[in-house]
């Protein structure tokens, strides 16, 4: 899992250009083999097999370092990505990609997109001194110090999601069915939500391998997009869960604690299992 790119800010969540490539070649001369979402997807649901040592590259969010840093390496060594985007964001806020720039990955071949949210990625208030992901939480509004009611949440979130659906059919020519939590953050409410908007597979931050006939909705993934994990690092801890070793996400100290530790949030909770998270996606 990987989220920004660039060549002058240094942030908890960007890596260089050149560790971006690095970390690509190296899982080339480490035996790895990415495949598209649609191999994982296929393989998930036992409908095909993936390679030995297959990897999924992930992008969250939607940078404009995509299109200038990532996109020219996996054209270089002719490798996919599925890339989450914040579906109101692109082409509206500085910093992130255009919709040209969406359309040229993804008639590529290379690059296959997934949602999210529309505009529905940020902390909400959930009482006078509180905050949790707005794909989760029932919003407080300190004007009337009432928080949203159930349906009220569904009906905020279910408009999120088929308006991010409806930009990706109008801008990229179809929906999809890819989509990436906000900060890791899941409940059985907001599942629902997703089915119903036409998600089908659901990508998490929890670290592990991905195993065939696993619940797709609880697709694991590794963080290798920050600064301190090396492309050694990286392949080790890939080959580490394939092999069922746990491990702990680097601490993130920038970020709230729902946001570092996704189980923190009441109502969230992950499912544990012998294998946990791989945004890279990992099979033996």
């Amino acid at each position: 899992m990987f989220h920004n790119i660039s060549a002058s800010y240094r942030g908890r969540g960007t890596i260089t250009p050149e560790a971006f490539a690095t970390d690509v070649h190296q899982l080339l001369a480490a035996g790895f083999r990415p495949v598209s979402a649609g191999q994982l997807a296929a393989f998930l649901e036992g409908r095909h097999d993936v390679p030995a040592n297959a990897v999924l590259i992930t992008f969250d969010d939607g940078y404009a370092g995509v299109y200038s840093y990532m996109y020219p390496v996996l054209k270089r060594y002719h490798v996919p990505a599925t890339v989450f985007l914040i579906a109101g964001y692109i082409g509206k806020k500085p910093g992130f990609l255009t919709w040209p720039q969406a359309r040229e990955m993804a008639a590529s071949g290379l690059v296959t997109f997934g949602g999210h949210t529309f505009d529905a990625h940020y902390p909400a208030p959930t009482g006078p001194e509180c905050t949790a992901p707005a794909t989760v939480a029932h919003i407080y509004d300190p004007g009337t110090g009432r928080k949203e009611t159930p349906e009220e949440y569904r009906t905020r979130m279910l408009a999120d999601s088929l308006r991010a659906q409806e930009v990706f059919h109008c801008e990229l020519g179809s929906t999809t069915p890819y989509f990436a939590y906000p900060y890791g953050a899941y409940t059985p409410k907001l599942d629902r939500v997703l089915l119903d908007a036409g998600y089908r597979y659901f990508f998490t931050v929890l670290t592990g391998a991905n195993k065939r006939g696993q619940n797709p909705h609880r697709i694991y993934r590794v963080n290798a997009g920050v600064p301190e994990m090396s492309p050694e690092k990286m392949v080790a801890t890939i080959r580490g869960v394939a092999r069922g070793v746990r491990f702990k996400p680097p601490p993130s100290t920038w970020l709230p604690r729902w946001a570092r530790d996704p189980a923190s949030y009441a109502g969230a909770v992950p499912e544990q299992s012998p294998h946990t998270t791989d945004h890279l996606q990992h099979q033996r």
